[in-house]
């Protein structure tokens, strides 16, 4: 029989899962390979397909309806007919992680996390259908020796043939064959056995020629064999039942799974497969499963089981302290953009190596993500120990590194979570940890905060505004506010200021407690541009409803993101053709910091909406930094005076400033609102300085839309003819 002839050509493969995407998926990747691929949708179906087929592998999902893949795969191996097929648990391991090893105590050989690579299942999948081909080969071998055997005893004519398809077989097996007698010797002694015959394969597993082998015994050949492969032929020759073991030899440093069976009496046959490539590669994929492919750092999934462990040893033993430190680098993004991810993985393996340098040998140093590491640090004395260790941390990375002629200098953002703590998983700990961190960073970096309770309720209430903010604008919970402004020579109503409210239920959230939020998502964008339509279409109804001043407008903020949108001009354009609103009625306030972000750019978008008609206004002035030289340049038309120095202008130095802005505005042309106005004598003063215009709690606090028409009828009324 040649090997051709002794491999099966088609091998089975059952792929278990309850989505029928993922079913689809897996056969069209493995059909293409040669590879039969037998599915079901639920463990009860895998199960009732087990005696129809003779799998190779199965590739088993985990989380399962009716019946888990735990389940299954318990099931599976109680079975003495299907106890030998290997299983791949296929599974998101960011949802099941903690289900790894659990996973390999019920006989899984493998894990392949979603979304998975499809050059790594295949590659996976053709090591265990090539096995499986051998084995079949191994079978066919075995029951050609032994019709081999029975055709020697019946009769004299069939020994001559038998010889030549025994010498045939012998040549072209895969795996290896040895035939042991132990006539003349005890059954219990395998070291004392003869090696009757052997194969060439079986040469190359001693790497000794079959001269040197025949006739000694197997202790003169393998003189320090381990004691638990002799008794295994000691059992085989005893039982006489066929077995099959697997282990390391270390006499040839190879692993071997041998299949023993008793062909006659006093002989045992061993068909010997060398699996040492299946068994390293397997480490390599355990290490790509918990380790870090860059630095070979543990990997989270690692990470969390050990500090799972630290947990637990925390609850069992007293006084038992350890620490979490999460690190991030600071401002690593740039490497990558600029020298390159080659160089970035560079430091990357350095950082790894000089965190490695200060932990202790009993700490776990992971890689948690693209520039994020984390520790656990264990047997702490003291609470302050962990902070020792994350500030020396924190100097080893302060340290010039060089890097393809760059000197680079880099500071962690560290968050520390001392234990023990009431956690009931590691992943809470972990992200906890992290939060810590965030704060940390806000800090400016190069900082270390520790954990305390108010960050998660700070964090928990930001993830409800978001969430919220979502659904806020679909449900019409935004409100206008409008604070009225008036000219200071004579009182009279000047415009209104559009605030943003959020009503929820029969509460108004306060501006501070949800903008913020929304500039950091970017769902400012969406809110900004709902409030500038609704403004547009109330101070067109303003317009033709009530008596307006000439320079009477309606103030509208724009936030940074809002301003820098490339559309920004064709938007303000659409909200004054649908409403119809006077251009010249509309005043778009952005603040002095946005504007000194970027002048140059900023000078056209201005330049824009002033061609537009609008008015533009810089609001909370003489908070920023800004260039006279630039301000000389922008097409505005009003400053508007921060309200921190309006409401303190009993100190000196605010004084000066009101009336350096106020002078200022007038020698370029500009008019002045001034905001925060509480006091007579405030607006007395503002008014002394020709300021033009002002708003504040002695004026109005921002009214409702129902309000605001209430006094626009008792400023504005339109005059009957």
């Amino acid at each position: 029989m040649s090997k051709a002839e002794s491999v099966v050509e088609t091998v089975d493969v059952l792929a278990v899962d309850d989505e029928q995407v993922n079913l689809l998926l897996l056969s069209g990747l493995l059909r293409r390979q040669g590879i039969n691929v037998v599915t079901a949708r639920s463990g009860f179906e895998a199960l009732k397909l087990m005696p129809k087929h003779d799998f190779a592998l199965i590739l088993m999902d985990v989380m399962m309806p009716g019946m888990d893949g735990f389940t299954t795969a318990e099931r599976i191996r109680a079975d003495d007919a299907t106890r030998h097929i290997p299983i791949i648990f296929v599974t998101a391991i960011s949802k099941e992680q903690r289900h790894v090893f659990k996973g390999y105590e019920t006989g899984a050989v493998d894990y392949l996390i979603k979304p998975f690579e499809h050059d790594i299942l295949k590659s996976k999948v053709q090591v265990f259908v090539e096995m499986h081909r051998q084995r079949m080969a191994l079978k066919q071998a075995g029951a050609a020796l032994e019709r081999t055997v029975a055709e020697l005893r019946t009769s004299a004519i069939a020994l001559t043939d038998s010889r030549a398809r025994f010498q045939s077989l012998f040549t072209s097996m895969f795996n290896g064959f040895m035939l042991l007698s132990c006539e003349g010797c005890a059954p219990a002694s395998p070291e004392l056995w003869r090696l009757a015959e052997l194969n060439a394969a079986m040469e190359q597993i001693f790497e000794r020629p079959r001269e040197d082998l025949l006739n000694k015994t197997t202790g003169e050949v393998l003189p320090n064999l381990e004691g638990y492969w002799n008794d295994f032929v000691a059992q085989v020759a005893g039982s006489g039942q066929p077995a099959q073991f697997e282990g390391y030899m270390g006499e040839l440093k190879r692993w071997l799974r041998v299949s023993a069976y008793v062909p006659g009496p006093h002989l045992v046959a061993l068909v010997v497969e060398d699996i040492t490539a299946r068994r390293q590669a397997e480490e390599t994929l355990h290490e790509r499963t918990f380790q870090d492919p860059l630095t070979g750092l543990a990997n989270r999934a690692l990470f969390l089981n050990r500090l799972d462990q630290a947990m637990e040893r925390s609850r069992r033993r007293l006084n038992y302290l350890y620490a979490v430190v999460f690190l991030d680098l600071d401002s690593f993004k740039p490497i990558n953009s600029s020298l390159g991810y080659a160089s970035g993985d560079k430091v990357l393996c350095t950082v790894a190596e000089r965190i490695q340098s200060i932990a202790r040998g009993l700490d776990t140093v992971s890689r948690c993500g693209p520039d994020e590491f984390a520790l656990i640090l264990e047997e702490l004395k003291t609470p302050g120990e962990a902070l020792r260790v994350a500030r020396r941390i924190g100097q080893e990375l302060r340290k010039t590194l060089e890097m393809d002629g760059h000197m680079l200098h880099f500071t962690a953002s560290m968050g520390v979570v001392l234990g023990p703590a009431e956690y009931a998983q590691p992943e809470e700990l972990l992200q906890d940890a992290a939060l810590a961190m965030e704060h940390a960073r806000a800090l400016g970096g190069g900082k270390i905060k520790v954990f305390k309770w108010a960050m998660r309720k700070r964090a928990q209430y930001a993830l409800t505004v978001h969430q919220s903010l979502h659904n806020a604008l679909e449900r019409e919970e935004f409100r206008l506010h409008y604070q009225p402004i008036f000219t200071l020579a004579d009182n009279s109503l000047a415009g209104f200021e559009a605030l943003i409210r959020w009503q929820v239920a029969d509460r108004l959230v306060p501006p501070n407690d949800f903008i913020p939020h929304a500039e950091q998502t970017g769902l400012i964008v969406p809110i900004g541009s709902w409030a500038l339509m609704e403004a547009c279409r109330e101070a067109a109804r303003w317009e033709r409803d009530f008596a307006l001043p000439k320079n009477f407008s309606i103030a509208v903020n724009l936030s940074a993101k809002q301003f820098a949108q490339p559309d920004l001009l064709r938007h303000l354009a659409r909200a004054l053709d649908e409403t119809g609103l006077d251009p010249s009625r509309l005043k778009v306030e952005i603040t002095e910091t946005l504007v000194m972000q970027n002048p140059e750019s900023m000078v056209h978008k201005l330049r824009g909406l002033r061609e537009m008609g609008t008015k533009v206004s810089i609001d909370d002035f003489g908070t920023g930094y800004s260039s006279l030289a630039y301000l000389q340049r922008f097409p505005i038309n009003t400053l508007k005076v921060d309200r921190s120095f309006v409401s303190d202008m009993d100190a000196f130095e605010n004084l000066v400033i009101v009336r350096t802005i106020v002078s200022l505005a007038h020698n370029l042309g500009l008019d002045v609102v001034a905001e925060g106005i509480e006091t007579e004598r405030q607006r007395d003063f503002l008014a002394d300085l020709s300021c033009e215009c002002g708003q504040g709690y002695l004026f109005s606090r921002p009214l409702p839309q129902d309000r605001a028409l209430e006094m626009l009828g008792v400023c504005c009324p339109k005059i009957s003819v």
